[in-house]
């Protein structure tokens, strides 16, 4: 008989199936395999000592080779559960017990590993070998519980994890496929080597961004932080920042280029030019007042020279820009007068 140790240990419903076969074939070595897969008489003991000894000894074998197989307690807990009577002699009742218990897939557990199995999205993963990883786990399990899934639904639930994160490929893949020319493993071999692009070349990952799924994007509420330094950026690329003065989170283009200040994108109104239009509970209001009334007595406001022009809605680009960077109320066409 073969030694004991070179058996695999039962883990549960994720390794029984090779445990099984393991089993088998160690019982089959030690000629005692009918013990679990039959009930063999027993002999009378009266009339046949020998022979009933021999039943016994070998029953005796049978249930400690599966026994040493038992050394996981969430296998032991299931049995446990579900009337495992440990003092029973008989092998075949254990046998049939485990195969009963630790190897029954409901159908709600089957509905999970599926769901969870066709909305994998490699947006979802770092890097390319993870989320193959992650895939490869999956697809052994859907396996394990017995779901046989096409190779033409396979490759195309495949195809939809990564189209939105190699779009230039995905036009090829899609071409292929309407073609019946590529399958899943010419689809996973596609996907090893842009893996190892990735790892060998981190900056050709840019283009991989979360995926943009109905799921993703009610999970992804919130983009910013409460820092002023935040570099997060919105869907259009718009870097967001925390405003000193209103504290809402807005985008750091929402500056109102009249005072130099950051204002509050819920209204059409800058406090800071017209302080008279700011809610009374306005923690800047007495101090936008103070400067609008310096301003209007000439003198400079804390924020720098009001610029008119550049606070009306027609200004041209160039006021703006001007404007922005500190030349008051200069417009463009004063700006080359001043270098000649």
């Amino acid at each position: 008989m073969g030694e004991i140790s070179s058996l695999i240990v039962l883990k549960g419903e994720s390794n029984v199936d090779n445990w099984n076969r393991a089993l088998r074939c160690e019982l089959n070595c030690a000629d005692i395999l009918e013990y679990v897969t039959t009930d063999v008489a027993e002999p009378d003991k009266a009339t046949k000592p020998d022979e009933h000894k021999i039943w016994r000894i070998n029953r005796a074998k049978a249930m400690k080779i599966i026994q040493a197989t038992l050394k996981d307690d969430k296998v032991t807990t299931t049995l446990s559960i579900n009337g495992w009577d440990q003092d029973s002699t008989d092998p075949k009742y254990l046998y049939d017990l485990i195969r009963k218990t630790v190897g029954k897939v409901t159908n709600e557990a089957r509905a999970d590993i599926l769901e969870e199995y066709t909305t994998l999205r490699r947006g979802n993963f770092d890097s390319m070998a993870s989320f193959l990883v992650h895939y490869d786990l999956l697809r052994k399990r859907v396996a394990e519980c017995g779901l046989k899934i096409d190779d033409k639904v396979e490759v195309l639930n495949l195809y939809n994890m990564v189209k939105r994160q190699y779009t230039v490929d995905a036009k090829f893949w899609a071409a292929e496929m309407a073609k019946d020319k590529l399958t899943t493993l010419q689809l996973l071999a596609h996907l090893s080597t842009l893996g190892n692009t990735e790892a060998r070349m981190p900056n050709l990952t840019v283009q991989v961004q979360k995926s943009s799924t109905k799921s993703d994007d009610k999970k992804d509420t919130n983009k910013t932080s409460s820092s002023n330094n935040n570099s997060n950026k919105d869907r259009k690329g718009h870097k967001q920042i925390t405003c000193t003065d209103c504290g809402q989170s807005m985008r750091n283009d929402f500056k109102h280029f009249a005072c130099g200040h950051h204002r509050n994108p819920r209204t059409a109104d800058c406090w800071w030019c017209d302080p008279d239009k700011a809610p009374a509970n306005w923690s800047k209001k007495k101090e936008a007042t103070e400067k609008k009334a310096n301003s209007n007595t000439g003198t400079t406001a804390a924020t720098g020279t009001t610029n008119t022009a550049l606070a009306a809605p027609g200004a041209t680009g160039s006021a703006l820009l001007f404007g922005n960077f500190g030349f008051g109320g200069h417009t463009f066409a004063h700006f080359k007068k001043d270098l000649h």
